[in-house]
């Protein structure tokens, strides 16, 4: 394998906010499969350094989310903002034969992003993607307004520098479960300047609560699940119910999930969590790798 390229941070405007991202291999542009990576709600583009580094060369691009890493803009209300974003920047950017993989809410987000691009996106790969059981939508709202305010938004927010937050995360669930070259991956970008001499989340508390209070707005999701017809692959872990769904580690993927695709297969992996890209970044790569057509 050749040797890893260095990723290259760039921007783009998107209506009212400006979006992030970093490109490797931009050579191989238009030689092949172009892979479109994005991440879950508090996590940034760089997570997914250790999937990358186990790809052969490929042209790809990482995003940081709205509100994300670099990212501009702040809380948002309605998952469909998500996807609506991915859309403009697959635009902006004119980028073809993708092969898009999304984590969690990027998993929803560029489903939508599919629908909506259909000559732009060759096969999709859902990781753990927040596509709930449709009868589970109403409920769950009503659960999560009754709940008040999101614990995230208490997270802690400042830190000396990534070796305090990789100290503090290392023992803790979800983190635990990471493999140290993905907490490092995490911890070493995920901080930005505070303007007051300090470090601060790149992703706010704030930002990331009303993600998670806002995961129960779009059911309209199935409408664009329907309408996708490239190739989709789902990945996921044991599924969550009402008792354990502020359980972090627990799938919030519809088991019915990739029957609802026109070709969608399934791979229920429950020896691994919804975290498996950080968990089993070997595993996600090899899945990447074979959806798009890519030597080990």
């Amino acid at each position: 394998m050749d040797a890893p390229s260095l990723p290259d941070r760039k921007s783009c405007p998107i209506g009212d906010i400006t979006l992030s991202y970093v490109e490797r291999r931009p050579e191989l542009r238009g030689r092949g499969k172009t892979l479109f990576l994005s991440h879950a709600t508090g996590f940034h583009a760089r997570v997914w350094d250790p999937v990358i580094a186990r790809l052969p060369p490929v042209h790809s691009i990482c995003v940081d989310l709205r509100g994300h890493g670099h990212s501009s803009g702040g809380p948002f209300d309605h998952w469909q903002i998500i996807g609506q974003d991915l859309t403009a920047l697959f635009d902006a950017l004119d980028l073809r034969n993708l092969v898009a993989i999304g984590h969690s809410i990027s998993g929803h987000a560029l489903t939508q992003a599919t629908s909506l691009s259909p000559d732009r996106v060759t096969a999709l790969v859902l990781i753990d993607p927040v596509i709930m059981d449709p009868a589970f939508y109403e409920t769950g709202a009503r659960i999560m307004r009754a709940a008040g305010p999101h614990p995230a938004a208490q997270r802690k927010r400042t830190f000396t520098g990534p070796a305090e937050m990789f100290a503090r995360f290392r023992d803790r669930s979800p983190y635990a479960l990471f493999t140290p070259e993905a907490l490092h991956a995490y911890c070493d970008h995920a901080l930005r300047p505070d303007g007051q001499g300090g470090l601060t989340l790149a992703c706010a508390p704030e930002t990331e609560a009303a993600t998670y209070a806002a995961a129960f707005s779009n059911p309209g999701i199935f409408d664009h699940v329907a309408r996708v017809t490239c190739p989709v692959r789902v990945l996921r872990s044991d599924p969550f119910d009402l008792k354990t769904m502020h359980d972090f580690t627990r799938s919030p993927t519809w088991p019915g999930l990739a029957a609802a695709f026109a070709h969608g297969t399934d791979s229920h992996r429950p020896d691994l969590t919804h975290f498996m890209p950080m968990q089993d970044p070997d595993f996600v790569a090899a899945e990447i790798a074979r959806a798009a057509g890519l030597s080990a």
